[in-house]
């Protein structure tokens, strides 16, 4: 068996299979150029602001910005300024 592909910013993928038909990945190049935080698929970033804060929502399964944090299962601690 024989795969062979490569990755490009055309979304091929390039490397080739074994035996035992794993895919082992020769290339892969990255352009973060046009990368925002709000394009990852667990991050809403709808609360944009400043001073927000990533904090994770269970319910939403998702992290969320917020600028005020009101969750009993928050600890914060500093160090001395």
């Amino acid at each position: 068996m024989s795969i062979k592909a490569k990755v490009k910013q055309t979304n091929q993928l390039k490397g080739k299979a074994t035996q035992q038909n794993q895919i082992v990945a020769q290339t892969l190049k990255v352009n973060t150029g046009g990368i925002s935080l709000g394009d990852l698929a667990d991050i809403d970033a709808g609360g944009k602001a400043d001073g927000a804060v990533l904090i994770y929502n269970a319910t939403s399964e998702k992290f969320e910005l917020k600028t005020n944090v009101e969750n009993e299962n928050v600890t914060i601690t500093a160090g001395l300024y």
